[in-house]
């Protein structure tokens, strides 16, 4: 499009006259929080994954002498190794290993241990993982193995005592998030784990209380030959009405054990095109921002003032009066989030906008029926400054300058839209009838470059029709 300027030069009716040449915590021992998370799901940590590998470490040492590996690597500050050595022992059913991840997910750290290597291995504080793994470590079961050390009964009675504690600093919603992921594991384990699951529903523990789901899972372990589960079956059923024992063998009926990790979840490619693509977004963004820089200070102002930020009389000066305006509108856009502190609220308030401050400013103040405003907004959609070509956008808000206030610039603006047809999402293509109409809108309302225009375009269209 030959035919559109920069928002700069749109500030005044002097400037308009140039348009048609160019417009177009830290946990209690020393564990610090950090925003990212070192691992994945609960459902990752807490599937069949990496079987051969533990398979393969058991066969190199026993047990404890591996656990211990994994306290030595912590003690080291090597927290990705030991993190990675008591997950694949806590997935064989080492009872020890499943509760100093609660341990650590918990926000404690073993005394005398070094700070992590990097920051990357630090461990965040994770309520959800720590109740899952004190959780499993809790009710953990026995009877499938040789009679258990001490250490080993010592650290299921310390899970259990956790639990309440964890559960006091944790939402509602966040309890619900562990106690599906600890349902999750049983279900996707053995026959005997079902029945386990089904017991704990009964009697409520380290899961709500659930008759219907205890009923269900009952069904589904008597059914793989679980005799422990038929006689709880017989005992529960009595107690329940018929309509919960409906419901009980209606979902045990469409019950389908969950999938493995590697079924769920999105590939390693996926996760890298998207980032790929996430970052091609933001170059594409950064250089869309670039051009915010040419809007003159009068636009600013009328869009402050339109907003009731008081910038004072239209001079386009960047003055003191302009620069408290802009700081109130500054704080505006922060003042009701929750999550930032005061002292993080008048960080922002500096008195220059940034370019994405700058597009919301004029976004906000074209929503709020500015007619220039409007106009500037749909031309950012236009050329792309500040926000994504959209074609459809900028007719919508150019559409709504010019129809709803009449303003001469948009008609012509629209004028032009409908010459030339747009370019990146949401194409608009020429329309030779509706560039002509809004051409001679702008005409009649006094706008001289639409004259011209008019004229070229009646020539160009007889000449085609030629």
């Amino acid at each position: 499009m030959h035919a559109l300027m920069s928002v700069s030069q749109l500030a005044s009716s002097s400037r308009y006259e140039r348009l048609e040449a160019g417009f177009c915590g830290e946990g209690k021992l020393g564990m610090k929080r950090n925003n990212m998370t070192f691992l994945g799901k609960a459902r990752f940590a807490l599937g069949g994954v990496a079987a051969a590998s533990v398979l393969a470490l058991s066969a190199l040492s026993p047990a404890y002498a591996t656990y211990e590996a994994g306290v030595q690597a912590y003690m080291n500050g090597q927290y990705a190794q030991a993190l990675d050595i008591w997950r694949r022992f806590a997935v064989a059913g080492d009872v020890r290993s499943k509760k100093i991840l609660g341990d650590v997910y918990s926000g404690m750290t073993l005394e005398g241990a070094r700070q992590a290597a990097t920051p990357l291995e630090q461990i965040p504080v994770d309520n959800v993982q720590a109740l899952v793994w004190y959780s499993l470590a809790a009710y953990h079961d026995f009877t499938a193995y040789q009679t258990p050390s001490a250490s080993e009964v010592n650290a299921r009675i310390l899970a259990e005592a956790r639990l309440p504690d964890i559960r006091a600093r944790m939402s509602t919603s966040d309890v619900n998030k562990a106690e599906k992921l600890v349902a999750q594991t049983f279900e996707a384990g053995s026959a005997y784990d079902i029945y386990r699951l089904g017991d704990m529903y009964q009697k409520g523990a380290g899961l709500g209380k659930n008759n219907t789901k205890a009923l269900q899972m009952y069904e589904l372990a008597r059914a793989r030959g679980v005799g422990e589960a038929s006689a709880a079956y017989e005992f529960l059923e009595p107690l329940m009405s018929k309509k919960e024992i409906e419901t009980a063998l209606e979902k045990a009926a469409d019950w389908q054990p969950p999938l493995p990790p590697e079924y769920k979840g999105k590939t390693r490619q996926q996760e890298e095109m998207e980032r790929l693509k996430r970052e091609l977004e933001e170059i594409k963004m950064a250089e869309a921002l670039k051009a915010v820089s040419d809007i003159d200070v009068e636009l600013i102002q009328r869009a402050l003032n339109a907003l009731g930020f008081r910038a004072g009389s239209v001079d386009n000066k960047l003055g003191p009066g302009t620069r408290a305006a802009i700081r109130r509108f500054q704080y505006s856009t922060v003042a009701r989030d929750l999550s930032k502190t005061e002292d993080d609220k008048q960080a922002v308030v500096t008195g220059v906008l940034t370019p994405r401050q700058t597009v919301e400013l004029f976004g906000d103040a074209a929503k709020a029926e500015h007619p220039m405003s409007q106009y500037v907004y749909g031309i950012m959609h236009v050329r792309g400054i500040g926000v994504e070509q959209d074609g459809k956008e900028a007719v919508k808000w150019l559409e709504k300058a010019s129809k709803d206030n009449d303003l001469a610039i948009a008609h012509y603006a629209l004028g032009v839209v409908y010459r030339d047809g747009t370019t990146g999402l949401n194409e608009v293509s020429p329309d030779e009838r509706k560039s002509a109409y809004h051409l001679a809108q702008a005409s009649a309302l006094g706008y001289k470059p639409a004259n011209d225009a008019l004229r070229r375009l009646s020539f160009e269209y007889t000449r085609d029709v030629q």
